[in-house]
């Protein structure tokens, strides 16, 4: 997810929710307090944080929608957080292709600081003379094959991933060791903490020993650990308010694990078992009056009136397209009639006298030849870009198309992309309402109460 998305899916719940009316609040709140979710508050300096990230792409974005996107989460996240199992997450999955729940948390937080304090963390990097967070290393990387390969060398590629062996090995073999200040104690960087924050394709980089690749990483996990004691030593945030954050960042993380059971986060071209069960129980009926409603959605071109224009070359067929669009361009010029003027100086097909008209084009006639096809998809008073002929019989031609009149209708409400069409839709609202009336449920269960005075 990109940075500007994510910080608008922290902010806000996917999709439209419940408001502030229906919020049950019991007592005021202290001042540092900007919310309560069942005795769970998210301090105002946390708040503060999500503002922050958040108006930087969005600037209108008012502190009670982040604030209210807050609590959603939280309300969400509450409905999945006793079947969530942390130990599922701690390590990567050799199956998957993405990054494990800790990665991706720390990469969310890091998306986070570096978004809210842009030009507080610049200032920090300018005063402290660094410019490489190499810089910050206390020794040596250990990038030496002969430390690297027994553990990054696949067992006669029956793995996809390092071994339990080697994963033990990984985790104390030491790679980097650095500091950010010189009072800090220092800190060890394991080749098991690199390996284990990279996808599948950036471990195939490792297992190649790529130690271009490994050092580059390295530098970027540093920069990351820089920002990360940054924000936890030098921000001014309290203990508390910082664990908010993080809080707040696994309360999205989970709100989306429960939007992708609930069928609502699936990619468009993902399958999606939840949204396909739905669509398999939709009714005609149902489908019926979707389509009374929508019937927009579902229109269709029934026939159109062309000309062509034939030549016998790619050269010949490229200058006629450019000065027919030179003169399409022309607000003063008729088009139709340059095309016909064009057919009746250049067409060497028969028709040519007849203005290279190819006539009314329905569904049924546009499979008698190419061209007839062709013209049947173009869109009506624009010259189309010539098209060589797919024949293998006799020497290639080019044909430029010109549709002057499209006649439009409708689906049949019976037929096959209809259903499937409505079908999606209406499973899709029904997963939409599932959601509201689920987010519904928890909002009225839960003790709310918001400090009105921070917003």
């Amino acid at each position: 997810m990109g940075l500007h998305r994510w910080v608008l899916a922290i902010g806000f719940a996917a999709v439209a929710l419940a408001g502030y009316a229906s919020w049950q609040r019991w007592g005021p709140l202290p001042d540092n307090v900007a919310a309560s979710v069942d005795g769970s508050v998210i301090p105002v300096d946390t708040l503060n944080v999500f503002v922050a990230a958040a108006q930087r792409s969005e600037p209108q974005v008012s502190r009670e929608a982040v604030l209210k996107g807050l609590v959603e989460n939280r309300l969400l996240a509450a409905l999945v957080h006793e079947q969530d199992d942390p130990s599922a997450h701690d390590h990567a999955d050799a199956s998957r292709v993405g990054y494990d729940a800790k990665t991706r948390h720390e990469q969310q937080r890091f998306k986070l600081i570096r978004t809210a304090f842009a030009d507080a963390l610049r200032v920090a990097v300018e005063e402290s003379g660094t410019a490489n967070s190499l810089d910050y290393l206390a020794a040596p990387l250990v990038l030496s094959d002969e430390a690297l390969a027994p553990l990054l060398t696949l067992e006669q590629a029956l793995y996809a991933t390092m071994t339990e062996a080697q994963q033990q090995a990984a985790s104390q073999l030491v790679i980097a060791r650095y500091r950010f200040t010189e009072d800090q104690p220092e800190q060890t960087l394991t080749l098991w903490d690199l390996y284990r924050r990279q996808n599948i394709q950036l471990k195939v980089q490792m297992h190649n020993l790529n130690t271009g690749f490994i050092r580059e990483a390295i530098k970027q996990q540093l920069t990351m650990e820089y920002v990360f004691y940054w924000f936890d030593q030098r921000s001014g945030l309290s203990a508390d308010a910082v664990a908010a954050v993080d809080d707040c960042i696994d309360d999205a993380m989970r709100r989306d694990e429960l939007l992708h059971d609930l069928g609502l986060m699936h990619d468009i071209h993902d399958d999606n078992p939840q949204l396909r069960a739905l669509a398999a129980e939709v009714s005609q009926e149902q489908i019926a009056a979707y389509y009374q409603q929508h019937q927009d959605e579902f229109t269709r071109v029934e026939r159109v009136h062309a000309y062509h224009l034939r030549v016998d070359s790619q050269t010949e067929a490229d200058r006629i397209y450019a000065e027919l669009l030179t003169i399409q361009q022309d607000d003063n010029a008729n088009p139709g009639e340059a095309f016909a003027d064009a057919v009746a100086r250049y067409s060497v097909a028969e028709d040519r006298d007849q203005g290279g008209a190819l006539g009314w084009i329905d569904r049924d006639s546009r499979e008698d030849h190419w061209t007839q096809a062709l013209a049947f998809v173009q869109p009506a008073q624009l010259v189309s870009p010539p098209f060589r002929s797919p024949t293998t019989d006799r020497a290639p031609y080019w044909e430029l198309l010109w549709v002057d009149q499209k006649e439009m209708g409708y689906q049949p409400v019976d037929s096959e992309s209809v259903r499937y069409r409505a079908a999606q839709a209406i499973a899709r609202e029904q997963m939409q309402q599932r959601f509201h009336t689920l987010l519904a449920e928890a909002t009225e269960a839960a003790s709310l109460r918001v400090n009105n005075e921070v917003l």
